[in-house]
């Protein structure tokens, strides 16, 4: 209960404000009741500050979901996207190769048919002419079967590349022997431009497609002149480089293969080796790069990781 000021009021001087200080002496209830009031406020601001938590705490899980949620569609779509475009690619791969082997398939039945019916009638020249083009015709043939094996199986998920170590002119000499031939047959000099000692580290299976392609490619367009076969190494990576003194390749062609891009424009016959270069070096973890311009040759490089 409350009583009497401290102080009476005429202890203060007349004409003054006079403050009023009741005294606070509190009974036991008074005191249980303030101690539950307190209790009752303490206990609902904890609950306040939990339940605040709690609801940050779950709009954080709200938006990380969300945000996992949207990843997830991304990559849904993203999927979908890459298999359409698979399904679409492989259509477009079983077309072409049908394109490619029925060509020279035809050409190989013509030379066969006319050696049956008139072989013993052929001079040798003659006769030589028509073995040495079905000789080279069943090579591309079979050359082109085993890079399409080769590169589809290069697309399996367990596909791991093997690593040797071998001088790179040496290789050529004895993998690529066929198109130093094929250059000489044209008239065409074949140039090795690196030192005999420099040596590569890599997966030779799959360069060995990369550069038979290359090396095809670069005979078949170029009528006159050279084509050489340089490299170098430097700490980080190592480089082959097919140069020639053909027709030039287009700015056009150029994107498609340091790219590994396929349109319509991009003629049949090129289609198939321009994929399975930038496939294959990119299985390497590696890169081509080209300069050309038409009708001035074309000086390609591969480059890959030590």
């Amino acid at each position: 209960m409350f009583h009497n000021s401290l102080f009476p009021l005429s202890f203060w001087p007349k004409g003054h404000i006079q403050p009023l200080y009741l005294s606070t002496d509190f009974g036991l209830i008074e005191y249980i009741f303030l101690a539950v009031i307190v209790i009752i406020l303490t206990i609902v601001f904890v609950l306040v500050k939990t339940l605040r938590k709690r609801e940050k705490t779950l709009k954080e899980m709200v938006t990380a979901k969300t945000e996992e949620l949207r990843y997830s569609m991304l990559q849904l779509e993203a999927n979908e996207i890459v298999l359409t475009n698979n399904l679409a690619f492989r259509e477009r791969i079983i077309s072409i190769v049908m394109h490619d082997l029925k060509s020279p398939l035809t050409f190989v039945h013509k030379i066969a048919t006319s050696l049956y019916e008139t072989h013993a009638e052929l001079s040798k020249e003659d006769l030589e002419r028509l073995t040495f083009e079905l000789y080279h015709t069943s090579f591309d043939i079979t050359n082109f079967v085993i890079n399409l094996f080769q590169w589809l199986n290069s697309t399996q998920q367990n596909f791991k590349l093997s690593f040797t170590i071998q001088p790179l002119n040496e290789f050529i000499r004895t993998s690529c022997a066929v198109y130093i031939k094929m250059a000489s047959e044209k008239g065409l000099q074949f140039e090795f431009q690196s030192p005999d000692s420099l040596v590569l580290r890599t997966d030779f299976s799959l360069l060995l497609i990369v550069l038979r392609n290359l090396l095809d490619n670069a005979i078949k367009h170029t009528h006159k002149g050279s084509i050489s076969v340089s490299g170098h190494a430097t700490e980080r990576h190592q480089f082959v480089t097919i140069s020639d003194t053909g027709y030039g390749i287009t700015a056009e062609k150029i994107i498609e293969l340091e790219n590994g891009v396929i349109t319509k424009k991009t003629s049949e016959s090129t289609q198939i080796g321009y994929r399975i270069v930038y496939d294959l070096v990119q299985k390497m973890k590696g890169n081509i790069h080209i300069i050309s311009s038409e009708g001035k040759g074309s000086k390609i490089t591969v480059q890959l990781p030590i």
